[in-house]
């Protein structure tokens, strides 16, 4: 087990301990396995197509139009 998922697992055993019901804190390492397994299963397969994987933002299709007046004005310093 390297470094980072050993730091990834010990997130998953806090995230139980802090957000799980008072029968999960008796016992945290079932949640936490789980919520490893849901972590670490991938998104390749379920990932849509559409989704960019170069990181770059993707345009808005249908931008909405900032009604006139509503923008932000400069004003002119005296």
């Amino acid at each position: 087990m390297d470094e980072v998922e050993l730091n990834a697992r010990l997130e998953c055993l806090r995230i139980a301990v802090e957000f799980g019901t008072q029968r999960d804190f008796t016992n945290p390492d079932q949640l936490a396995e789980r919520y490893w397994q849901w972590v670490s299963q991938g998104s390749e397969g379920t990932r849509p197509e559409d989704s960019l994987t170069e990181g770059s933002p993707k345009q808005a299709q249908n931008v909405r139009s900032v009604r006139k007046g509503s923008a932000p004005q400069k004003t002119k310093a005296v």
